[in-house]
């Protein structure tokens, strides 16, 4: 038995391989004790083989500052680089705004008498009796976990390994920057080390808690993570911060692996859960990637999934501003107390709330969660929104629908127009719990032609993760001119690296025969500030590559001009897990609706058929209005859309852009 978890802000998604047969379910989250909802699951199941699991755990922690108090240790003269940073005014022309505050607080950074050359050359030797009166320093001042980030020590680690050594002695936990990230920017290096430093202790108490729960059931002694650069990976062999993104990272990992199995190269992946909206491009069979990400407005420099979020859910409450003008989000109202027709407590109008007022949702739409939808609570919560607003209720149901869509486009354009992708000309691959609702109407506004709603569209992060494979990467800054000597240290560091991930997938107990390398340089004109990725394979002149790409790019290249360089080379270790069959469609034949309700449009109300997923066949065909009940998630078609069962057990969507809803 495969099993992988997902958590979200209001559901905890389970999916579940067992004789060759995958079903998947939803659970309400545990926002107190978050790994409750995962470890009461793996209780009620047996004889778990792997156990997968993505988590927002670290990102919370970072998002509402319940980490740990982290001594920050740095070469003297730089204390005071966390709070300086880049000087990068959030708002520009804002005089008033404030910078996210560093997760160190200023009389928790510490200084060490030590300094090294940009090569690495020791210019002032640390001894190990300065080592020893920092670490009793660093106690003293009550510290729960220490920071170590020195200039240049990603050239040479010696320094930073004998403060870890000293404060180890003292039973701390260390992050030490050489080891979590030896790349340039001193910075992002220490923003990055400050981040795992903060997380770590209750990363890995919640880590353990999930352990022994799946000890208990007869599973391993270890299960893997989902990494936010996507795959997966055992959890004694990822840094707490490469957790930041993982959950939102399974979902396009679940898109790029069906993307390939059903031929879509490129795809706006699109998953709205019951707190937040993420979004993410897949271009040409290629996820997009980034080193350069932020949590919270604090730097992150680790590979990771170019995934854009907005605080547009399920759960997103509903208001009105100072000026009388609708609003939604971003405060969600989670599972605890959830949206006013939850019926626990909740009291503020939502944008379930709204659907299930406008007939989309079905009352017994969270039955396998024990929850009936109330749509007599939801409508007390609307009514005082619809006075402080000055509309009707049908008005203002649609108000909150229309408003929820108009930020979620504004996230897809951020993942995608700004980043000079033609949204026009991609399929978006909606999931999640609410996702398929408002999947067609961002379509249209898109001018996106394609929707399409995988299989086990609830749960479908969860799925992703399942199928992921296990991935670990690596990175070294170099800065040096490409010539022939660059390409054997380029080899050098790269068989290195190779060497690192043998001994990880040797530790992880998978054969390295099914191992495989993809190495890549940051490369740049000489004084330029920043880099392009270039794939690195012997047979191909990197220089010449680095070129065309900035010429794509850029519409000009410079061969004549400055010294091409390289700054950093990586390398993705994957060993890929045994490949699943996703569901698929065995009869042709299409069930009769189970039923009729009506549903609010921009038109007034119209009554539309409601199909049960299940019941579909390999020939279904409808026209909008209609509405597919899932497991998990519900499908919206308005009007002038055209649905139809595609390969995979997929669900597509035809939208015309020029055709009013």
């Amino acid at each position: 038995m495969r099993v992988a978890t997902d958590i979200g802000g209001t559901f905890t998604d389970v999916v579940i391989l067992d004789s060759d047969s995958i079903r998947g379910w939803k659970v309400l989250s545990t926002p107190a004790s978050p790994d409750r909802a995962v470890t009461e699951t793996i209780g009620s199941l047996s004889h778990i083989s792997t156990f997968s699991h993505g988590t927002t755990v670290a990102t919370n922690a970072l998002l509402e500052r319940k980490g740990a108090r982290v001594a920050f240790i740095t070469t003297r003269g730089f204390k005071d680089l966390l709070h300086i940073a880049r000087q990068q005014r959030p708002r520009l022309y804002d005089f008033d705004c404030e910078r996210s505050r560093p997760v160190v607080e200023r009389n928790l950074c510490f200084e060490v008498s030590e300094r090294l050359a940009p090569d690495g050359t020791v210019l002032s030797a640390l001894s190990l009796s300065d080592a020893d009166a920092l670490a009793d320093r660093v106690v003293g001042a009550g510290a729960q976990a220490a920071a170590i980030c020195l200039l240049f020590s990603y050239k040479n680690p010696s320094h930073e390994m004998l403060l870890e050594q000293a404060l180890r002695k003292k039973g701390l936990p260390v992050s030490r920057s050489s080891e979590i990230i030896p790349e340039f920017r001193e910075f992002e290096r220490a923003s990055t080390t400050a981040i795992n430093a903060f997380v770590q202790p209750i990363v890995n108490n919640y880590l353990e808690n999930i352990r022994t729960a799946i000890q208990e059931a007869g599973g391993s002694d270890d299960y893997y993570i989902m990494k936010s650069g996507g795959g997966v990976a055992a959890s004694g062999e990822i840094n707490p911060v490469e957790m930041l993104l993982s959950g939102p990272a399974g979902g396009v990992s679940g898109g790029f692996i069906l993307g390939k199995r059903i031929k879509r190269k490129d795809i706006i992946t699109f998953d709205m859960g019951g707190t937040s909206a993420d979004f993410s491009a897949i271009a040409d069979h290629t996820p997009l990637w980034t080193e350069e990400g932020k949590i919270d407005e604090l730097p992150l420099r680790l590979p990771i999934l170019d995934i854009t979020t907005v605080g547009a859910g399920g759960g997103s409450i509903a208001w009105v501003d100072k000026g009388g003008a609708l609003r939604v989000g971003p405060q969600s109202a989670g599972s605890e107390p959830g949206p006013a027709c939850y019926s626990r407590g909740g009291n503020l109008p939502t944008v379930t709330d709204a659907n299930l007022l406008s007939g989309i949702l079905d009352p017994m739409s969270f039955s396998g969660t024990d929850l009936t939808l109330n749509s007599d609570k939801a409508r007390d919560a609307f009514q005082p929104l619809s006075i402080s607003a000055g509309l009707s209720e049908e008005e203002t149901i649609l108000g909150v629908r229309s408003v929820v869509n108009a930020n979620m486009l504004r996230g897809i354009r951020r993942a995608t127009v700004e980043k000079g992708i033609d949204a026009r000309e991609f399929t978006l691959l909606a999931f999640g719990g609410a996702g398929p609702i408002h999947a067609a109407g961002l379509a249209r506004e898109l001018g996106i032609t394609e929707v399409l709603v995988p299989p086990m569209a609830g749960m479908f992060s969860a799925l992703g993760i399942l199928l992921s494979d296990l991935r670990l990467d690596f990175g070294q800054t170099l800065v040096a001119r490409w010539n022939t000597n660059t390409h054997e240290e380029v080899d050098n560091v790269l068989g290195q690296f190779k060497e690192k991930a043998l001994k990880s997938f040797a530790r992880q107990g998978l054969d390295d025969k099914d191992a495989r390398f993809i190495a890549s340089l940051d490369m740049r004109y000489e004084g330029q500030g920043f880099h392009i990725p270039i794939v690195y394979a012997k047979e191909a002149d990197p220089k010449e590559s680095f070129h065309q790409v900035f010429r794509n790019r850029y519409g000009y290249s410079m061969e004549q001009g400055p010294h091409v360089e390289v700054v950093t080379v990586r390398l993705s270790a994957i060993s890929s897990r045994e490949e699943i069959t996703l569901p698929d469609v065995t009869f042709s034949a299409t069930r009769e609706p189970i039923g009729k309700r009506r549903v609010l449009l921009s038109s007034g109300w119209e009554v539309a058929p409601v199909y049960d997923r299940s019941g579909l066949g390999s020939s279904f065909h409808g026209h909008g209005p209609l509405v597919v009940e899932d497991e998990g998630s519900t499908v919206f078609v308005p009007p002038n859309c055209e649905i139809f069962m595609a390969e995979k057990s997929c669900l597509r969507i035809e939208v015309n852009p020029d055709s009013p809803f």
